[in-house]
């Protein structure tokens, strides 16, 4: 019985020595980030976005008639529209496979505009109104809109020092967590064009800009979908930006071009914080001596506290000018693709 019971032990011990000496190989989808190895990397990236906006109005066109005389705005307003234009972004770095970090360097470049145009209604009860001031913007004279025309162009340019550290928690899921240093040049012009039914026009010029540096952090995350090489892939970042803000706002009519109608201008030092999230389908694949991905994605950018819109109102030079202030986010957001290489 001793003799068994001994026996039975010696076999136990034995499996669980021979289990310890086998260590369970961790099956990874593929050898993605090159195990051990040391890589320069690119990353070339289409945008086709669009932006919007609020604080953009230029004029009301009456849908109906308004009671007598004096009266509030009546009607709709007819805002701008930011139409879907192309931009780029790409960077370059290397990869410390041993260590599971990398390091690059990240350019960003975006220019949205947009056009819009109103006609005075064709009833003689009805008219078109300017938001700014009119040709005929003198005491007692009311000489209407026959028409209004308005476009911008903005521009947004980034410039980033990042680092990243990799995490892999399970096989098919992946963490990169990085952050660094970043800088931003935004850029937005405004126009309105008002020609009334006397043939006298006014324009307006509404400009601000933005040039600022801070910090920037956020997260990528690849889930492993199945073979063939598919994930899901998404991105969280916030930065902020400490930098110099200028806003610019003229105004000229036919009646006195020499003198302006308006000139002012404004300057600060703020902080702008923005917040970024990026999600979509991406196609990763490992070869003998690159690695490669396809990245298609929704991306949605949020920039606070930078657009701002000025407005006085109108009197004798000696007199209060009272100034209203429109403020709103700025919203980027559309179609990303990214192509990647490692080598």
């Amino acid at each position: 019985m001793n003799k068994t019971i001994l026996g039975l032990l010696c076999l136990t011990a034995g499996l669980h020595a021979a289990k310890a000496e086998t260590p369970q190989k961790v099956s990874y989808d593929t050898d993605l980030f090159k195990e051990g190895k040391r890589v320069e990397f690119i990353n070339l990236e289409f945008l086709y976005w669009t932006m919007s906006e609020s604080a953009m109005d230029y004029a009301l066109k009456m849908k109906n008639p308004a009671r007598a005389a004096p009266t509030e705005g009546v009607g709709h307003y007819k805002v701008i529209d930011f139409g879907w234009n192309p931009g780029f972004r790409g960077n370059v770095g290397y990869f410390n496979a041993h260590h599971y970090w990398d390091v690059y360097a990240q350019y960003t470049y975006f220019k949205c505009t947009g056009h819009d145009h109103a006609k005075a209604p064709e009833q003689s009860n009805l008219f078109l109104n300017g938001t700014w001031p009119q040709p005929s913007f003198g005491s007692g004279v009311d000489v209407p809109l026959a028409t209004a025309h308005s476009s911008v162009d903005f521009s947004l340019q980034q410039a980033d020092a990042i680092a990243s550290r990799r995490f892999f928690p399970n096989p098919h899921f992946r963490m990169r967590l990085f952050g660094g240093g970043t800088v931003a040049w935004l850029r937005q012009n405004w126009e309105i064009d008002y020609k009334d039914t006397a043939g006298q026009t006014s324009h307006l010029h509404s400009h601000w800009r933005f040039t600022g540096a801070g910090v920037k952090a956020g997260l990528f995350l690849d889930w492993f979908m199945g073979k063939g090489g598919y994930y899901l892939t998404t991105c969280f970042s916030g930065a902020v930006y400490s930098g110099s803000y200028h806003n610019v706002s003229k105004q000229r009519t036919s009646l006195n071009a020499a003198l302006p109608l308006r000139n002012v201008h404004y300057h600060d030092t703020r902080l702008v914080p923005v917040f970024q999230i990026l999600a979509g389908p991406s196609w990763q694949m490992a070869y003998d001596t690159v690695r490669t991905e396809i990245f298609i994605g929704y991306e949605l950018n949020f920039w606070a506290n930078v657009h701002e819109v000025y407005r006085t109102t109108n009197g004798a030079p000696q007199a209060a000018k009272q100034t209203t202030m429109s403020n709103s986010m700025i919203s980027i957001q559309g179609l990303t693709f990214r192509w990647n290489l490692d080598f």
